[in-house]
């Protein structure tokens, strides 16, 4: 394959026009690409998802205890949006459990979800729904109440803690119609 270098050195000697052995090197060339990038959305559309990889470990979120209809999909299953954008589910530290069960309560879920790209996770509070103050509006479409936060590693454990008083400041309110 002739470089960039050789092509603009014939295209300055001959001023004016390419041959038809330099568009033919041109197209070849573009083809190559093309394939390439092709091949690269193919591996992006059909990622290879390995499961049951990572051993259950206490202290990770609890779904078990969330209600919910038989027609909603379970917690658990990444969605089409999260495996498209590279998100991984890893177990919940024991340190951030036991944060959520004493500033909210034991019967609290969590999830925390990471990432591939980006300098944070999403960290999800699953609401019990005795303790839920959403509209009815609200759990008749989401059947869950999942407060989520983007937390940045620099906040750490510091931004889970403000995250946790705050949906429990949200929780006294009653909630609003609509």
């Amino acid at each position: 394959m002739i470089s960039t270098k050789e092509i603009k050195d014939r295209m300055k000697k001959e001023e004016k026009y390419a041959t038809k052995k330099d568009i033919n090197q041109l197209t070849d060339a573009l083809t190559q690409i093309a394939k390439i990038v092709n091949d690269l959305a193919q591996k992006q559309a059909n990622p290879i998802i390995v499961r049951g990889s990572t051993p259950e470990i206490p202290g990770t979120a609890d779904l078990s205890r969330v209600k919910e209809s038989s027609s909603a999909q379970p917690l658990v299953k990444p969605t089409d949006e999260e495996i498209a954008a590279g998100m991984e589910k890893i177990p919940v530290p024991p340190a951030w459990r036991k944060m959520v069960d004493e500033l909210l309560g034991m019967d609290f879920g969590i999830d925390v979800v990471y990432p591939q790209a980006g300098s944070g996770f999403l960290f999800k509070i699953i609401v019990p729904e005795e303790k839920s103050n959403m509209s009815k509006d609200y759990k008749e479409f989401y059947k869950v109440d999942i407060r989520t936060k983007a937390i940045n590693y620099n906040e750490g454990t510091e931004g889970i803690k403000r995250f946790c008083e705050t949906v429990k400041r949200n929780l006294e309110r009653k909630p609003q119609a609509v």
